[in-house]
């Protein structure tokens, strides 16, 4: 039994059915929970008023206030782990430290140099607990990892099943990979005087004095948000699984219509437990909603996989066949008129508008913007990857590549190069009466939506920016470059 152990919490930040802390829990007298604000990763976001350092701000204060319930705290730091972690071991006598496994290729790295740092002081234990299985779980007949969706998915179904092969046609949980972790902090925690780090260059985070003086510390704004709001988490996902997910293979393409989830934020961050949504979508009515949300879980364990196993797709395309043979665009005028939804198409625009006000994009209109974005501008698909992972409260870099890449026809399940969304028919289909549309432009809403959707629509209503390309002849052009290459 360990005397006192380090929880580092990271992608999975919850108190209750957290694989890391029960883990901890169990091997351990006393439990320290803590929380770092990686540098090495907040280097990349450079927006002071970033939402979600705030979204992530509320999250621990919520964890603090039920830890203090109980007797302890959370301590949050702000550096680099490979420094803070061996110090506060050596400081605090620590011989373990309990975290989640994260499987990007820098996480992995900083894991690494961790355990490095740590030789002869402590040892560091990971456990998977953002995902529902580790990425080299499954492999196909060759001990090699599946590069298709359909057949992983497939095989992803028969793993988490005890024995169908239809994951809703008699089939059963396997009651091991969709156990609830128990987490009993009752006379588990212990409060550390923290004055022990004010004279230390360890840069301890003061969550005394509120949220907007905690952001300040680490150079960040605090931005009031009353969209995305941790404590809704839980409710959201039940909410979704009792009133939409029967009809959530019907609606869900519709950009008007609430007929998602909306609690990616939530889980990219571990608010939500992943073995909830899954355990969630078995025991609700039988259906092919059901079906459908849970091969989209899927989708994320499988863009997981792929990144795991092939980490070179950070910044290259998975299809070797194209790579360093597309004549990606990188015109910085463009770019500027697309992310500020100048691009004189209004269901593109009206979806930039959704990013970069809500943190969120819905699915199908990522789809619509990646193909426009690839297919139309001919922009490198990095820099529609980079624009997204600014803005999107669920940004998750397995995901955003895979759907980057599958919209440029470069990657895993990629889109046949020739299939290119013309955005006037997809708003016809999927916001037929241009209520999306209206809704994040609103100096359309009183033009007819036959006018909007309407591929003469630059000509029918000349007081929207002109378009930035003409669709027919970019087509064309896309079409061509793929086909010879």
């Amino acid at each position: 039994m360990n005397k006192v152990s380090l929880v580092w919490m990271r992608r999975n930040l919850r108190l209750q059915d957290n694989i890391p802390l029960s883990k901890a829990l169990s091997q351990s007298d006393k439990i320290i929970p803590i929380f770092i604000f990686d540098s090495d990763i907040l280097a990349r976001f450079s927006n002071k008023m970033d939402r979600r350092l705030s979204f992530l701000a509320n999250i621990i204060f919520g964890i603090n206030d039920e830890l203090k319930a109980v007797g302890g705290q959370i301590m949050v730091f702000y550096g680099k782990p490979a420094n803070i972690i061996p110090r506060l071991a050596k400081s605090l006598n620590v011989k373990n430290i309990y975290a989640d496994q994260d499987f990007e290729p820098a996480t992995i790295e900083r894991d690494d140099l961790v355990k490095k740092q740590l030789l002869g002081i402590a040892e560091l234990n990971l456990y998977c607990d953002h995902l529902l299985l580790p990425p080299d779980s499954i492999l196909n007949q060759n001990n090699l990892p599946y590069k298709v969706y359909t057949p992983y998915m497939k095989a992803f179904r028969r793993f988490i099943t005890e024995d169908s092969f239809n994951l809703f046609e008699n089939s059963i949980m396997n009651n091991e990979i969709f156990r609830q972790y128990d987490c009993d902090l009752q006379n588990k925690l212990i409060n550390i005087d923290l004055d022990i780090f004010r004279d230390d260059d360890l840069q301890l985070v003061d969550i005394s004095c509120g949220s907007q003086e905690m952001l300040k510390q680490i150079g960040y704004i605090y931005k009031q948000d009353n969209l995305w709001i941790p404590k809704n988490a839980n409710a959201t996902l039940e909410g979704f699984i009792k009133n939409k997910l029967e009809k959530y293979k019907d609606n869900r393409d519709f950009l008007a219509i609430d007929g998602t989830s909306s609690i990616s934020p939530y889980l990219r961050f571990g608010i939500i437990s992943i073995r909830k949504c899954y355990k969630l979508a078995f025991e609700s009515l039988e259906s092919l909603g059901n079906a459908t949300w849970v091969n989209e879980l899927i989708w994320r364990e499988f863009y997981a996989m792929i990144l795991y196993h092939f980490p070179a797709i950070v910044t290259e395309e998975f299809q070797t066949k194209y790579l360093n043979k597309i004549p990606w665009q990188r015109d910085q005028e463009m770019l500027y008129k697309f992310t500020n939804a100048q691009t004189g198409f209004p269901i593109i625009d009206a979806a930039v508008t959704q990013l970069i006000q809500d943190g969120w994009m819905h699915n199908r209109a990522r789809m619509i913007v990646g193909s426009f974005f690839t297919k139309n501008l001919f922009m490198d698909w990095r820099m529609g990857e980079e624009f997204f992972a600014q803005y999107l409260m669920d940004y998750d870099l397995a995901s955003n590549i895979g759907g980057w890449q599958f919209s440029s026809s470069c990657g895993t399940d990629a889109q046949p190069y020739f299939r290119i969304f013309n955005p006037f028919t997809q708003g016809k289909n999927f916001d037929s009466d241009a209520n999306y549309v209206k809704k994040y432009l609103p100096t359309l809403r009183s033009v007819s939506s036959d006018i909007i959707h309407n591929p003469n629509f630059t000509n029918l209503y000349p007081n929207y920016p002109k378009p930035m390309v003409e669709y027919s002849e970019t087509r064309r052009i896309a079409i061509d470059i793929f086909r010879n290459i």
